[in-house]
């Protein structure tokens, strides 16, 4: 087995063991206002709970109705008012109370669906607040006939029927009397909406809305974040991008980018606790043309979008500003943000749920400890500064020319650091640690040790430090660290020591070795490193997340009468989160 010379697979490793997972949520209340009677209702956001009997305990629900498309590709044929829960192409749910309630068919509420509610007729109007978690808008339309539909409209100053649908041809809104646009009254009648210029779109409210065909878009804005279900940036990802498109074709649209706190999750269920808002940070060009990051504004990002212009964002989580947070349960707890999008009138609405989680004990499982530098760290030092020989001070010079050479180091779970040598990436088939139960990649700090079943073997090795096992550094990571490399006498690479040389081979005249340094000295190299934020990198993501640097200074001992000071710059780039480091024997 051959190990490769470079870190091949690094980079494909780091996103598989860290990609984000399912199952966080950002929080948002939806009002509904339920009058007696009929009401077609949409939800913009995933009920938590969505159970209904949950949903509608205690309110003057008679009945809730979900088309069931496995029977029908049309939506609505009949009145609501001659429905029957034996109807095949409709879902219900009848309270507990509803003798007919063994007939229910329909147990949990969807986001981004639409739903019949029928209210008593002797209830008050009165507001259902829902909890769920924010849903991009998702809209699934069968043509030849009607669908019941909600749109992302904003409450402020919702658009009319004509100006919504401008963005498709696919939904005629010209023929006066002829318009397949219907709103449903309390009485369960549809009424077709003959001034489309003039009646506005409501949100949470549902439509019967006859098309052609499906419409290529959900709304005159169309947003598309690197991810299906939004911006989840997981517990080591940095950047993610955002596109919004101006779907019109007829005229420019001002669209405004705000960022607000989500709300706290349900007090039941297994939701993670809200740690604070994602600190975001975004590329744009500055001045000079250049890109640069800058932190999101508290106002918001606008941008005016010509007839078809997309707008592609690059977004990045500065996780050195995550705000200080202790979980008080077992569920975690992960910093939530919702980015709404709307145009300059603020008629439209879409959310895009925003999601980051700090990688450390406090927010997790207290028996799954982690650290948020943990991980493989690799980079260079150059070093431009020495005392001159003829000096018995520490007074620097400037050198003649530069030196560089690699830097590694691993910082485990307790945020120990150390200094390697030489690192190896492999896939140990023999390690079961969940969620890994065949195998998974693992790092060893000398390939020797290196289990015969290691497969995808990678190995990264720094010249500058000789053969050794990992030397334990003091101090903080983030602040500044120290630790002594030492080079013995009898040491193969000691510069001074040569096996054919008879006062340099550190033996007596009888060839037997020295049991101390005699004729090679020992060479101590005490090293410090102070970290110091890049300049003018308060806003870039990567900048003490993924990416550190600061001062080098190294003091040589040993190789002259005095000791030998070097000073310079060093860097480093997290390239694993693999907290464990196997394989210390030297």
């Amino acid at each position: 087995m051959k190990a490769k010379a470079v870190f091949i697979t690094c980079a494909v490793v780091v996103f598989l063991l860290t990609a984000p997972g399912l199952g966080r949520a950002q929080w948002l209340t939806q009002r509904i206002t339920l009058v007696p009677g009929w009401n077609a209702v949409y939800l913009d956001g995933q009920p938590e709970p969505s159970g209904c009997a949950e949903v509608f305990n205690n309110l003057p629900v008679q009945s809730v109705w979900k088309w069931d498309r496995r029977f029908s590709t049309i939506q609505f044929t009949v009145d609501p008012a001659t429905l029957l829960p034996e109807a095949p192409d409709w879902l219900v749910w009848l309270p507990a109370f509803d003798p007919r309630s063994f007939l229910s068919r329909l147990s949990e509420l969807q986001g981004g669906q639409a739903y019949l509610i029928r209210v008593a007729s002797n209830a008050v109007p009165f507001i259902l607040p829902i909890k769920g978690r924010v849903l991009l808008p998702r809209l699934n339309w069968f043509p030849h006939g009607l669908n019941l539909v909600g749109f992302p409209v904003h409450s402020n100053s919702p658009p009319t029927f004509t100006d919504f649908f401008r963005f498709t041809s696919e939904v005629d809104t010209t023929r006066s009397y002829a318009n397949e646009l219907y709103r449903l009254d309390s009485q369960g009648r549809g009424q077709r909406i003959v001034q489309p210029a003039r009646d506005k779109l409501q949100p949470g409210v549902a439509y019967w809305i006859g098309c052609a065909r499906a419409p290529a878009y959900q709304s005159p804005l169309q947003v598309k974040p690197e991810g299906a279900s939004g911006l989840d940036f997981g517990t080591l990802l940095v950047r993610r991008d955002l596109s919004i498109k101006n779907t019109l074709t007829n005229g420019p649209q001002t669209v405004w980018l705000r960022q607000r706190l989500s709300e706290s999750p349900p007090a039941t269920g297994d939701f993670p606790e809200l740690a604070g808002l994602v600190p975001l940070s975004y590329m744009s060009k500055n001045s000079s043309n250049q890109w640069v990051w800058s932190n999101f504004p508290t106002a918001g990002l606008s941008r005016t979008l010509a007839t078809g212009e997309e707008w592609s964002l690059r977004l990045g989580v500065r996780r050195s500003d995550f705000a200080a947070y202790t979980a008080h349960g077992t569920n975690g707890a992960d910093y939530q943000s919702i980015l709404e999008v709307t145009d300059a009138g603020q008629s439209l609405l879409i959310r895009v749920p925003v999601v980051a989680q700090k990688h450390s004990v406090l927010l997790g499982d207290p028996l799954d400890q982690h650290d948020d530098n943990e991980g493989l760290w690799v980079g260079q030092v150059t070093v431009n500064q020495v005392n001159a020989p003829a000096y018995t001070g520490t007074n620097l010079l400037s050198a003649p020319a530069p030196v560089s050479f690699r830097l590694l180091m691993h910082v485990d779970a307790t945020a120990t650091a150390r200094l390697l040598q030489q690192v190896v990436l492999a896939w140990d088939p023999t390690l079961n640690n969940a969620p890994h139960t065949n195998g998974t990649y693992a790092l060893y700090a000398d390939d020797r040790t290196l289990p015969a079943e290691a497969t995808d073997v990678s190995r990264i090795s720094s010249a500058a430090f000789p053969p050794m096992p990992p030397v334990g550094l003091a101090g903080s990571f983030t602040n500044a660290l120290a630790g002594t490399v030492t080079v013995r006498f009898d040491d193969p690479v000691n510069p001074f020591l040569h096996r054919y040389h008879p006062m340099h081979d550190n033996q007596d005249w009888n060839f037997q070795p020295y049991t101390n340094a005699v004729e090679t000295p020992t060479i101590v190299r005490d090293l410090a490193f102070t970290f110091v934020p890049a300049t003018n990198a308060a806003a870039n993501p990567y900048n003490g997340a993924d990416r550190v640097s600061g001062v080098y200074q190294e003091t040589l001992s040993g190789l002259r009468a005095q000791p030998i000071v070097m000073q310079g710059v060093f860097s480093l780039q997290r390239i694993s989160q693999i907290n464990t480091l196997k394989g210390t024997t030297p």
